[in-house]
């Protein structure tokens, strides 16, 4: 009866306990990855439109890239930088036309050391990027016609 009780219990455990793993498991590049600057400047230069979203998901970074009105995300292997596939997405908000390119805001990021980046969006005219920095979320919101970091 004991054994039974314990078996029950571990598995009850090992249940509840599992979300949490898998949550953590793949939401950073792995180590050896291509910094995201990269990724970003290649799409910027297949001239498919105007990044508007990048997210690490899945052990893949998602990117959306949007032109006279419609809009695709690519599906880009952090490692070797080469697409693997994509579909249509809903267009949203797009950043102001004089924007600087998202590699070059990503690229002075990147270079700060501040943190892993997990998620860039545009949000109500300004990008939002989410890093992550042993194991502490960070959020930046960066104007993106100057590139600096507001308060």
């Amino acid at each position: 009866m004991k054994t039974k009780n314990f078996i029950l219990i571990l598995l009850v455990s090992s249940l509840l306990l599992a979300p949490l793993s898998l949550a953590g498991a793949n939401d950073l590049p792995p180590m050896g990855s291509k910094p995201l600057s990269v990724i970003l400047k290649s799409v910027e230069e297949q001239k498919l439109g105007v990044i508007r979203e990048a997210e690490f998901d899945h052990g893949l970074w998602e990117v959306e890239v949007c032109n006279a009105g419609a809009c695709q995300e690519l599906y880009i292997d952090p490692m070797s930088g080469k697409e693997k596939g994509r579909r249509k997405s809903d267009i949203g908000e797009m950043p102001p036309a004089n924007a600087m390119p998202i590699s070059r805001i990503v690229q002075s990021i990147e270079a700060r050391r501040l943190g892993v980046i997990e998620e860039i969006e545009l949000d109500h005219g300004f990008w939002e990027i989410e890093l992550r920095k042993e194991g502490r979320e960070i959020k930046l919101v960066v104007d993106p016609n100057t590139g600096k970091t507001r308060p």
